[in-house]
């Protein structure tokens, strides 16, 4: 089928007249591969800046996954390349005594899509840095995300099992997928030996799977339900390659919960209540924070391998910051569309933004639209060099690697994909033989009750045609305002952010020694810290000192200590750690930390 697809490309391209427009040709080349195609398209010089092609501009189509396109463009925009998602662990005031903390946990996760178990478990083993060996409260998972529908409307049920169907909310753990591995067994009849690769997240295993002769006939079925019941039917053959299939965790709140408390076991901290949802109250005392990676980086795995999950997630997240507050999925349409038309005056009034990842089938854009966005982004210096190259590279990877490899196409193309059932969907940009940079943007749809015919071919046909084309015109473009400000680029920079945050520490730390001057302490600044070593006959000097001082800068104390000598009612709150009762050790040392 590959072999006869790619003659008939060639077929097609070579019977065009050389002395034809670029109109009459590619109209020409259409017709030959699918005369009945359904396709809207838009392709531009934006080294002259004129239209090479146009034909259903206007017309709405279901764009696949390439509304990660204006996801991904509004979360860079909102965003900024820099800006990193934040997950942090706090506890609640109370005591630490005999390693035992009085008291709660909280779990702050962002909506990060890439926060894993090994994340989880950086978070959850700063505990023992207090040496805390029970937990006689609660863990709670604070996820900004706990009020978001699970699945945006219009995903189909039959997508839900699948890896590229995982929900978002209401928490995120290893993207909310797992891998299951199916090998065979010794001999003939033995059942096949099923793995999950669940990180301790409690997935129930059913195994129905047996081992046979050979391998002909034979195929393995998997099912994960709402309980996260895992059972696995059909056959492999003895000497088979193992099996392997990524699916979609059902319940996430479950997955977490269950490892939350294995990864709890493993760090030898013993947990008396229960891990369940909820919000972590102010005043709480920031224990540890694990950052992810850049939305740039985060941008290039999300849409060259067109990551659903981490595509939502970053449309969602966007949302929010726009808002200012959580948002479900119909609040994120009208603050995403808006904001893309306020940044780039494309009129997005007709279309419509379910989701982020464009695996709902009511999504509707435009490759009018869509070409608008892809110059928009082109002639922006502060966004174009991010964008493009997380984009897939044509024969190199993402969901390119296997399309457009011979050497004249090779590396010439970033764009993409969409497919899904009747739709496919290309858009992005490409260089031509003489050097020319050309956006396009491309859509197939199916027409109900109308014929049809393929419409991938079409596309690769046309990217061929293009990258072959010596664009006339060396006129430069014009660009509009080149300079204007994005949106990210009127918010502090997250090194801005930073140092802003040093200089408040700072001036807390100023204010600290000037308020104890003249106490016989010790004040030791350690960047997110400022320790007291406190020898004094009086636990109330420093006490009363720090209780003044919180009142114009917010942040949280530990307090270490053989006894709890003061009443820790009030602010800020105290965390008091029981410390062990040996000889030549200052009597109190007070820490003053971050207050969430």
């Amino acid at each position: 089928m590959k072999r006869s697809l790619t003659g008939t490309v060639l077929m097609a391209l070579s019977a065009l007249s050389n002395g034809a427009s670029i109109q009459s040709e590619v109209d020409k080349l259409v017709n030959r591969i699918n005369p009945n195609v359904n396709l809207g398209i838009v392709v531009l010089d934006l080294t002259s800046g004129q239209t090479l092609y146009r034909r259903n501009a206007e017309r709405l189509y279901i764009p696949a996954s390439n509304m990660k396109l204006f996801s991904e463009a509004a979360a860079l925009m909102v965003l900024g390349p820099d800006y990193r998602f934040k997950n942090q662990l706090n506890v609640s005031a109370g005591k630490i005594e005999q390693g035992v903390l009085q008291g709660n946990v909280y779990v702050q996760l962002s909506g990060d899509p890439s926060f894993s178990r090994n994340d989880l478990n950086m978070l959850l083993s700063s505990l023992k840095e207090w040496n805390i060996n029970t937990i006689q409260g609660n863990v709670y998972i604070d996820s900004s995300f706990s009020g978001v529908d699970p699945y945006p409307p219009g995903w189909l049920t039959t997508d839900l099992s699948y890896s590229y169907g995982a929900p978002n909310a209401p928490v995120m753990v290893d993207s909310n997928r797992l891998t299951v591995t199916v090998n065979p067994g010794a001999q003939t009849g033995d059942p096949a030996i099923v793995e999950a690769d669940d990180g301790g997240g409690a997935i129930t295993l059913n195994n129905l799977a047996t081992t046979k002769a050979n391998a002909k006939g034979c195929g393995v079925g998997f099912s994960l339900d709402q309980n996260n019941h895992l059972t696995v039917r059909g056959c492999v053959g003895v000497g088979q390659w193992a099996v392997q299939q990524r699916l979609a965790i059902k319940n996430p709140l479950m997955y977490a919960q269950a490892m939350i408390k294995n990864q709890l076991i493993k760090a030898n901290i013993q947990l008396n209540g229960q891990v369940q949802l909820g919000k972590t109250p102010a005043g709480s005392l920031l224990i540890a924070t694990q950052y992810s990676k850049p939305v740039s980086q985060l941008m290039a795995d999300t849409l060259k391998p067109s990551d659903n999950l981490y595509a939502d997630s970053l449309y969602l997240h966007a949302a929010e910051k726009l808002k200012g507050a959580p948002v479900n999925w119909r609040g994120a349409e009208p603050l995403i569309k808006n904001f893309l038309q306020s940044q780039t005056g494309i009129d997005f009034s007709n279309a419509i933004f379910t989701d982020g990842s464009g695996l709902s089938r009511y999504s509707l854009v435009t490759p009018e639209q869509t070409i608008s966005l892809l110059k928009f982004l082109y002639q922006r210096f502060p966004l174009s060099y991010e964008y493009i190259s997380a984009l897939p590279i044509s024969g190199r990877d993402g969901t390119l690697q296997k399309r457009f490899r011979i050497p004249i196409q090779q590396g010439f193309v970033r764009a993409k994909t969409g497919t899904m059932t009747g739709i496919n969907s290309l858009s992005g940009y490409l260089y031509t033989a003489n050097g020319h940079t050309l956006a396009f943007a491309m859509y197939v749809n199916r027409q109900p009750g109308k014929a049809s015919g393929p419409g991938r071919p079409v596309l690769d046909a046309i990217i061929t045609y293009f990258l072959q084309k010596n664009p006339e015109s060396s006129r430069l473009s014009r660009v509009f305002s080149p300079h204007q400000r994005i949106s990210f680029q009127l918010n502090p920079t997250q090194a801005e952010k930073q140092k802003v945050h040093q200089a408040r520490w700072r001036r807390l730390e100023s204010a600290i020694r000037t308020a104890l001057r003249g106490q016989s302490v010790n004040i030791i600044y350690r960047g997110n810290e400022l320790i007291v070593n406190d020898n004094q006959a009086d636990p109330g000097k420093v006490w009363s000192t720090l209780q003044s001082v919180v009142k114009k800068y917010p942040f949280a104390v530990m307090l270490s200590s053989k006894t709890l000598p003061i009443n820790s009612s009030g602010s800020p709150a105290l965390l008091w750690i029981q410390a062990p009762d040996t000889s030549n050790q200052t009597q109190r040392i007070w820490s003053i930390r971050e207050a969430a």
